[in-house]
């Protein structure tokens, strides 16, 4: 390989990102523009649909609904893989465990496996998802997080993320061990 040929590659996979970064832009201004085109048809309707406080400030249920449509959570129990997709009001829509594509015992343990399945199902399953704003809550998970938010950050439009890691790295404290008693037995 020769200087400009490798020069001309980085350049060009230097703006493959780029364009991909404008195009994911382009479609947060668009829900942007949506959400406030939805903001003034309910101010000359006089807000009739939204609640509003008395500091005129918009009730925080409208404003969660403005932001986020479903919730994702992907759950890592200690025998067993669960994902669900619930709206905000926290109606079950989807849900499917390690059990549900086909593993059994120790198969549903095994964490890539079942939540590349799980998320290839969600995918084919869950087709009213598709550009609607997403928070991804995840639920010890913890060094799986990045191949989870790299696989859905492909299809969906994830607005938040939150991790819940339930499970401490080093355990309880173990009990304390007990000495034996050493006697002198006389002849």
């Amino acid at each position: 390989m020769n200087l400009s040929h490798i020069l001309f590659t980085t350049i060009s996979n230097q703006l493959k990102l780029k364009t991909f970064l404008l195009n994911e832009e382009k479609f947060c201004v668009k829900n942007l523009k949506t959400q406030i085109e939805f903001l003034r048809k309910e101010k000359e309707n006089g807000y009739k649909n939204i609640k509003i406080d008395e500091s005129n400030q918009l009730n925080a249920e409208n404003r969660q609904k403005l932001v986020v449509m479903y919730v994702i959570n992907i759950s890592f129990l200690k025998a067993n893989t669960t994902i669900h997709v619930s709206d905000i009001k926290g109606n079950m829509k989807l849900f499917y465990s390690a059990g549900s594509i086909g593993l059994t015992g120790k198969q549903k343990r095994k964490r890539r496996i079942a939540t590349s399945k799980l998320i290839s199902l969600l995918l084919q399953k869950a087709t009213f998802l598709s550009k609607k704003p997403i928070v991804l809550h995840l639920n010890n998970v913890n060094s799986y997080k990045n191949f989870i938010v790299n696989k859905l950050k492909r299809v969906f439009y994830i607005r938040l993320i939150k991790t819940f890691n339930q499970i401490p790295y080093n355990g309880c404290r173990k009990k304390k061990l007990r000495r034996k008693k050493y006697t002198k037995k006389f002849k």
